[in-house]
């Protein structure tokens, strides 16, 4: 018997689990939430809906990156500078230079002033023969070394690449994608 009964939420007296209203305070008696069937409807239909949002967020997903690897990837056209033009930005206006060239994928030429002996790097200074103490620090691979070897000073160089940094103490560097022989 003590299992048919239930305490009142309003007076907490003991009443029958199916009674409609406690007898002590005339309160409702009303089923928890959980023990009602329409709940338990809602609660399937939206893990249904949830469930099936997530298959087709998936497949849409997929979709897109399906759609962009079935396109033909093309490189994009690099600007093409040399290292007089960004000598010349950066000394009129760093700010601008940076604003201008930091993260642009550009086609460069200038003349070979230093390579690294550890072979990271080598820097372009102006085609015109100017004094320059920044220049364009060109960051190289492993595989790309081959080619610097045979580099000489004051060769004109031109390489393509991404322009990663611009400063006015150390010029502009640039991640070299190739060597134009």
């Amino acid at each position: 018997m003590a299992n048919k009964l239930k305490r009142c939420a309003t007076c907490n007296a003991d009443i029958a689990a199916s009674a409609k209203a406690c007898p002590q305070c005339g309160a409702k008696n009303k089923k928890a939430i959980l023990k009602k069937w329409w709940f338990w409807v809602i609660v399937i239909a939206l893990v249904g809906a949830i469930g099936a949002n997530m298959g087709s967020g998936k497949k849409a997903v997929q979709s897109a990156v399906n759609t962009v690897a079935s396109q033909p990837t093309t490189a994009p056209e690099p600007i093409v500078v040399d290292v007089d033009t960004l000598e010349d930005a950066l000394s009129s206006n760093a700010l601008s230079a940076s604003n201008t060239y930091k993260g642009q994928y550009v086609e460069l030429t200038g003349k070979l002033s230093v390579i690294d002996s550890s072979g990271a790097y080598f820097s372009l200074k102006p085609l015109d023969g100017r004094f320059s103490l920044t220049g364009v620090q060109c960051k190289i691979t492993k595989e790309q070394q081959a080619i610097v070897a045979s580099f000489t000073r004051d060769q004109e160089v031109t390489v393509v690449g991404t322009i990663t940094a611009v400063g006015e103490i150390m010029g502009y560097s640039l991640t070299v994608e190739s060597i134009k022989e």
